[in-house]
């Protein structure tokens, strides 16, 4: 193999411009496009893009910044494994898909759309297997209403011994499982 040399663009490139002015208007159009494929080559050429590379880096050098780091007592955030574990059980909530599947319970509404209002829910005593699938029926009253409807205005969740399973403050947060019921709760969850 023959090694060809490497190409100097640069003086190409002034050869080729200088060849523009002393030239008729035929060639102009075929050195003006030479001169740009040159110039394409050479943007290509991976010489001439470590020299491009080794400019600029001359041009501007890195400057180390040094950070000093002063002593201000702080206050830590952390906090331990325990108090993780509590405050993860605390936000424990009743899902809607668990809520739909409660059984022998009783619950309570805030003021909303059906009014503040206690209901029951006893699938065993519904006579038709239609009505089974989560319904609450009033209490006082002869409503009767699917436990997905009623989901976000419930205010708690009791058993026949009024205990309270779930309750919630406010009726935008979460209905969350009182600590009594944590772990047993899904004993009223129809099967």
């Amino acid at each position: 193999m023959t090694n060809l040399g490497r190409t100097n663009y640069q003086e190409e490139i002034k050869h080729l411009k200088s060849l523009l002015d002393s030239c008729s208007e035929e060639d102009r159009a075929i050195i003006s496009s030479m001169a740009r494929s040159t110039e394409a080559a050479k943007s290509l050429d991976p010489d001439e893009i470590k020299k491009k590379l080794k400019l600029k880096k001359q041009q501007f050098p890195k400057k180390k910044t040094q950070i000093k780091i002063s002593s201000i007592n702080y206050t830590s955030h952390n906090v331990s494994k325990r108090k993780k574990k509590i405050r993860a059980s605390v936000r424990m909530g009743l899902t809607e898909d668990e809520f739909i599947r409660l059984d022998k319970v009783y619950i309570r509404t805030f003021e909303g759309k059906y009014g503040k209002a206690e209901y029951l829910v006893d699938r065993n005593a519904e006579k038709c297997t239609k009505h089974q699938s989560g319904y609450a029926v009033e209490v006082d009253g002869t409503r009767r209403l699917l436990l997905r409807e009623i989901y976000p205005y419930v205010r708690n969740v009791r058993t026949p011994s009024n205990d309270v399973i779930a309750k919630r403050t406010h009726i935008h947060k979460t209905l969350c499982i009182t600590a009594p019921f944590k772990k047993s709760y899904k004993g009223f969850l129809f099967k």
